[in-house]
């Protein structure tokens, strides 16, 4: 088996998707229960898309896109990422093509009558690279009206590194194989992909023109400021109703299962399946830092000194609880499961800070050897996966991936909105 682990950045929330890439193998969806209500949305964890390879801890959903204002223009993908640490949807050029008939969704001017163009850079030397264009998505019995969203691989635009300067660097990520996904649902605590960071910096990183429409000039992409408008952005926030928050509601798994399905519920407080009163016995608000969507964790692993974790996040499109370790007793895998940690099964603790530090939250938490845990290709759900992020010298995250989210309701309150009967407004998680 290969594994391949990145460090994803989206704007300033940096985020951790580890991205099994494709070794053989395939997956395929799995029935996922009807919604009962317009603002579900079925979701499942499974192997991943047909011949994408073994794909652990993913969670997955069927988006549909619209042409702008069209009812009957739209298509469906499936296999699409649930990724609450990042802002907007991002397609493979691929699957959008595979809709027939074809739609042809126009592309956001960047300011010098040339496509406006987004970069996702990753930290093991790959990217994610296209054009933003605008389409209607369609959640389940929500509708998102004209919405920036990014598209990978468009072969128009398949000779940027050709181009010098490259705003990107490294081998470019085209295909589900290589995503891990069709595309990625971001349904994160921000209503766009980097805010004022991306609207007060020509060089933000992110988003760039060319000098041609296809990048291949010599000079190259020239970076942009962008306004929030313009920028890959979250749906959720575009509903008419439904739309200050989501929900992520997930069985429990206790050992390694083959799939699991559950709910994305719109909405916080909006409805009787979105209530925070509905884990009012146990349910704890914490406030995130308003730029990065950080809380702090504190935890004490074994036969070690105290970490305090100022930049923690909690992601359902990480596969696993990743954290850097001061302990023995919790070391890396070796060989081709070397991203990954491999220690006797532990069960650990740690405690969650919101960001004022007037709010902190007991979690209970296990993780075991993941070598092991790879040993049969048909287990897509394994509620132990960790691994290391960081080192001594610059650790300070704890990212609480997606086995964070089973046997949980986790809300993630979206910037600027306030649900109905609470005093505190997004960004903010509760569980």
């Amino acid at each position: 088996m290969c594994f391949n682990n990145v460090l994803r950045r989206v704007g300033a929330l940096a985020l951790l998707a580890s991205l099994l890439a494709a070794c053989g193998g395939g997956g395929g969806s799995i029935p996922a229960p009807a919604p009962t209500l317009p603002n579900v949305l079925s979701v499942t964890v499974d192997t991943g898309p047909i011949g994408s390879g073994y794909n652990v801890n993913r969670l997955y959903a069927t988006v549909k896109i619209c042409q702008p204002g069209s009812s009957t223009q739209c298509g469906t993908i499936d296999h699409v990422l649930v990724d609450t640490g990042s802002s907007g949807l991002r397609l493979l050029s691929s699957a959008i093509s595979a809709i027939t008939p074809p739609l042809s969704l126009s592309r956001v001017n960047g300011g010098t009558g040339l496509p406006l163009l987004n970069c996702v850079q990753f930290v093991d030397n790959t990217f994610a690279w296209g054009p933003v264009v605008t389409a209607d998505i369609v959640l389940s019995g929500k509708r998102a009206a004209s919405v920036p969203i990014q598209v990978i691989g468009d072969p128009a635009f398949n000779s940027l590194t050709t181009a010098s300067p490259s705003p990107c660097s490294g081998n470019a990520m085209t295909t589900a194989t290589e995503v891990g996904a069709n595309g990625i649902l971001g349904v994160g605590l921000f209503k766009v992909d980097c805010g004022s960071s991306c609207a007060s910096s020509v060089n933000n990183g992110s988003y760039f023109t060319c000098t041609n429409a296809s990048c291949t000039a010599t000079t190259g992409a020239t970076a942009r400021i962008t306004t929030p408008a313009q920028q890959v952005t979250n749906p959720v926030p575009l509903f008419a109703t439904d739309n200050n928050g989501v929900l992520i509601d997930l069985p429990r798994a206790l050992t390694a299962t083959s799939s699991l399905a559950g709910s994305l519920i719109f909405g916080i407080n909006t409805q009787s399946n979105n209530q925070l009163s509905s884990i009012a016995s146990t349910a704890t608000v914490l406030t995130a830092t308003p730029l990065d969507g950080y809380i702090t964790t504190s935890m004490t692993l074994p036969n070690s000194p105290a970490l305090s974790l100022t930049s923690s996040f909690i992601d359902s499109g990480s596969n696993g609880f990743y954290f850097y370790s001061n302990s023995p007793a919790i070391q890396p895998c070796s060989g081709t499961s070397a991203s990954f940690y491999c220690p006797a099964l532990l069960t650990l603790q740690a405690t969650l800070f919101g960001a004022t530090g007037a709010t902190n939250k007991g979690v209970s938490f296990s993780i075991g050897n993941a070598s092991a845990m790879f040993g049969d290709s048909t287990q897509a759900v394994l509620p132990n996966l960790a691994g290391p992020t960081g080192t001594s010298a610059n650790a300070s995250s704890f990212d609480w991936g997606l086995p964070f989210f089973y046997g949980r309701r986790v809300f993630f309150g979206i910037e600027g909105m306030t649900p109905s009967g609470m005093s505190t407004s997004g960004p903010f998680y509760a569980f």
